[in-house]
């Protein structure tokens, strides 16, 4: 094999490494909300695969994951420059992906078939399939290394590797601001059964313990939100005595979501009492622990059920919503 073809078989395995990198970073990045969203961009990656698949806290999430994804596009870039290839970039890719493929094996051995979080919720993929992704590409690495060497131009310039990280680390901080810290959020979701009880939620709706209430966590923009929503507004017109409807917004767009929350209400076909409440917020008070829509169905303080995701969802909860199960508890004499 002569020198030219193995400079194109080097850029060739360059150029797949470092589209690997930016689609794991983007895909980590929910981009359907990053432009317009960017306090939500990265919430469901720390949420869903930092916090509840790790266990990191939510502060750590936030940090590790912005430091991560900043890695992985100064990674891209660097792996089409050609400085230090052979002695850092090479090696600390390959060091990288062998880290993360130690955790993967872990968890294909324990058995584990949710999704890995490596391409976030782009493309789904069980560790087993993420840990034969990184072999593969440790193995095209390698190459460059050692039976295509001689295709490997390789400049020793320290300084493009200190600026890029540095630069792509601040952008990941400025783009992606981490809002407040979740410690500051004091409302506490873990509300015990009891007969007149504080629900928890009087620092948001004064009424939420008296009588009847339907207490509803949504993100206004959530199609699966938007349906309940309509759900309840028509049990509502079916249903004189029908509890009144409260809703917590999550704010996805970083500014009080106005628009957002102004389109939803259109959507569904009326006005309801609502407060909104940053990401931060949110994590502690319903969504550490479950998932969009939630509907709880309160009396006098008390946690009659709480309904958390759809059933076209999908999602393995105890209590998908249900509107007849939903109008069977709220016939009953409390």
């Amino acid at each position: 094999m002569d020198t030219n073809t193995k400079k194109n078989l080097v850029w060739a395995i360059r150029i797949i490494v470092a589209a690997v990198f930016v689609l794991s970073a983007v895909g980590k990045l929910s981009i359907d909300s990053l432009l317009d969203k960017p306090a939500f961009a990265l919430f469901n990656f720390e949420r869903n695969f930092l916090v509840n698949g790790i266990g990191f806290s939510y502060d750590m999430a936030k940090i590790f994951s912005r430091l991560l994804i900043g890695l992985e596009f100064s990674l891209a870039i660097l792996m089409l420059l050609p400085f230090f290839l052979k002695k850092i970039v090479f090696p600390a890719t390959i060091t990288l992906l062998g880290v993360f493929s130690i955790h993967l094996l872990i968890q294909t051995i324990g058995g584990d078939s949710s999704n890995c979080g490596c391409f976030g919720e782009l493309i789904p993929m069980i560790p087993s399939q993420a840990l034969i992704k990184n072999l593969i590409t440790i193995g095209l690495l390698i190459l460059p290394l050692t039976l295509l060497k001689e295709g490997l131009i390789d400049k020793k310039k320290f300084s493009p590797l200190i600026y890029i990280n540095v630069v792509i680390w601040i952008l990941m901080f400025v783009l992606l601001p981490q809002g407040q810290s979740i410690a500051a959020v004091t409302v506490d979701a873990d509300i015990e059964v009891g007969v007149s009880v504080d629900s928890g939620y009087s620092g948001y709706f004064e009424d939420i313990n008296k009588g009847g209430k339907l207490l509803c966590f949504f993100s206004p923009t959530c199609e699966h939100c938007q349906e309940v929503g309509k759900t309840l507004t028509e049990l509502i017109s079916k249903n004189p005595d029908f509890p009144e409807v409260r809703i917590l917004f999550m704010d996805e767009a970083g500014d009080g979501s106005p628009q957002d929350i102004k389109t939803y209400f259109e959507i569904i076909g009326t006005d309801y009492p609502y407060k909104v409440l940053s990401t931060d917020e949110y994590l502690p008070v319903f969504w550490e622990r479950n998932n969009f829509p939630g509907v709880k169905y309160l009396y006098n303080g008390e946690e009659i059920i709480f309904f958390s995701g759809t059933k076209e969802q999908k999602f393995d909860y105890e209590v998908l919503f249900d509107k007849e199960k939903l109008l069977e508890e709220i016939k009953k004499e409390y």
